[in-house]
């Protein structure tokens, strides 16, 4: 089949509904993700945030599988909105089960509920994210790929600023964490009734279904991914080995995944008390978002080689000053803490629009959610380890650790500046190195 008909293709309704299907996935991401770090104060145990990881782990491998080998990427969407549906209705569920008296926060139900519900939250949401971004690299035409691969995944910034931002209201209003938690579940539940619409409307992606050896079923659904058609020339790349592309992913997946978190929530946790975490996670992912918009528009016209050694020569360069505050060196500042995390926050998406473009178009399809979910694996166990590990650093020792952890990520993107290649208009069988694939099966 001649994908260069999507690729090449100009916006469809097709287009629209998986936009807006793959929008409130990452949305509810931002949204469900927020809610163990928001509620850890009334917890204040580090296991309380290292149990969802566990969820997330099953999820990124697990689900991200089934989607290759037999859901594919429509069908997953409702096992994993299933899941953290169902996560977002106990957490309201056991919430209101306090507020109107029928049990109390102490109760010896009360927290392993609250856990279980995120716990499901996680598992249907980081099942979704490996698929979400393969749909969209699979999917989306060549102009507009690279800005839906860096805009899509920025609403999670702003669930987790909406979030944030609700977590700060109510509890300036009430001084109640279990209100935040209420109020969460019921935004999270409205979410899930929208994506049930959007995502019932939304076609298969073609390029899965040609891989299932559907090839009926890709034909017709084609038609709706298919618009007016005009060809552009587009480059070649060199050829990089996949486990080279699979260690740079993991590389600066690791350095990125992991100076988020810390910065944008546990550095809140562990350091600060009150509102102020509140305040912290609402600057932090208000920086990323917008970041996350100016860098949906730029990152079509800058190589994605320069992008990614940007993104990571820039968060690297933006921690030394947050260093110097929090060691002393120059007297500490809440609001110019706020104004450094803010932009070292932008960096971090653009570290993570960096991950979540080249994912998909250096992953080859016959596993491309697996191996996105697998890249994320060793992110996930590190990011584990440092909650225990850091727990126990001083505010300098923890900034110390994140500028590490930023220099590893720019580390990364030089290896690839210098042995990989740009992924800018070129379709994802080539990026992706599957050309030989694809021709054997036509």
């Amino acid at each position: 089949m001649d994908f260069s008909e999507i690729d090449f293709s100009k916006w469809t309704k097709a287009h629209w509904s998986l936009f807006s299907s793959l929008a409130v996935g990452f949305f509810m991401w931002g949204i469900i993700a927020s809610i163990a770090p928001l509620f850890y104060p009334q917890v204040n145990q580090v296991w309380f945030l290292v149990v969802p990881i566990i969820a997330q782990l099953v999820g990124d491998l697990a689900i991200s599988r089934l989607s290759d080998i037999r859901l594919g990427r429509k069908g997953t969407f409702f096992l994993t909105m299933g899941l953290y549906g169902t996560g977002a209705l106990i957490i309201f569920g056991v919430s209101q089960a306090v507020v109107s008296g029928i049990i109390s926060s102490s109760s010896p139900v009360f927290l392993p509920l609250v856990v279980l519900g995120i716990v499901l939250g996680y598992l249907g949401i980081e099942g979704e994210v490996p698929t979400a971004l393969s749909y969209a690299g699979e999917t989306m035409p060549l102009s507009l790929r690279e800005t839906m691969l860096v805009f899509l995944p920025n609403f999670n910034n702003i669930g987790a600023m909406v979030a944030a931002a609700i977590s700060y209201l109510t509890y300036y209003l009430s001084s109640s964490y279990l209100l935040e938690l209420r109020t969460l579940g019921i935004l999270a539940i409205v979410m899930v009734g929208f994506a049930i619409v959007m995502r019932y409307l939304t076609p298969e992606s073609v390029r899965w279904l040609v891989k299932a050896g559907k090839k009926e079923e890709a034909e017709k659904e084609i038609k709706y991914f298919v618009a007016e058609v005009k060809h552009v020339t587009s480059r070649g790349v060199n050829k990089v080995s996949l486990g080279f592309r699979y260690a740079f992913l993991s590389i600066i997946g690791v350095s990125q995944y992991l100076t988020y978190g810390l910065m944008a929530y546990i550095i809140a946790d562990y350091y600060f008390h009150g509102i102020v975490v509140d305040e912290i996670v609402f600057i932090a992912n208000l920086g990323a978002s917008i970041a996350g918009i100016i860098a949906s528009f730029l990152v079509k016209y800058i190589p994605t080689r320069k992008f990614a050694v940007l993104s990571f020569l820039g968060g690297t360069l933006t921690m030394i000053p947050i260093l110097l505050l929090v060691s002393g060196v120059v007297p500490f500042s809440l609001g110019m803490f706020y104004v450094i995390l803010l932009f070292n926050m932008a960096f971090s998406e653009l570290g993570w629009a960096t991950r979540t473009v080249l994912e998909p178009l250096l992953m080859p399809i016959k596993s491309r959610a697996f191996y996105i979910g697998l890249i994320r694996v060793a992110s996930m166990l590190a990011y584990a380890g440092s909650l225990y590990l850091t727990s126990g650093f001083s505010a300098t020792q923890f900034v110390i650790y994140n500028l590490g952890l930023w220099a590893l990520g720019l580390g990364g993107s030089l290896a690839w500046y210098y042995k990989g290649y740009d992924t800018n208009m070129i379709p994802i069988e080539e990026t992706a190195g599957d050309t030989a694939y694809i021709e054997r099966k036509e």
